[in-house]
């Protein structure tokens, strides 16, 4: 991930998270409140503003974020992969 000029919003880490996990504009929209197209908006400014384009990089960029909120970990993984 290249460093950002500045730093992310609340929203803004929000809508990377949901975008790491692969969830829709629309999905996003329901679970943080407002639009889809400001989602959209959102989704494309948080973009511009890391100078990313892969997903590898979303994910990556959202795992530099710090440790997630528990109501964003994932409930079906196992603790542990054997």
């Amino acid at each position: 991930m290249k460093t950002s000029a500045a730093p992310l919003t609340p929203r803004e880490k929000q809508v990377l998270r949901r975008m790491a996990l692969g969830r829709s504009d629309a999905e996003i929209a329901r679970q943080i409140g407002g639009t889809e197209a400001q989602v959209a908006t959102q989704r494309l400014r948080l973009l511009r503003k890391l100078k990313i384009c892969s997903h590898a990089e979303i994910m990556e960029a959202a795992i530099n974020l710090g440790p997630w909120p528990p109501q964003m970990r994932w409930p079906n993984l196992p603790s542990r992969v054997s």
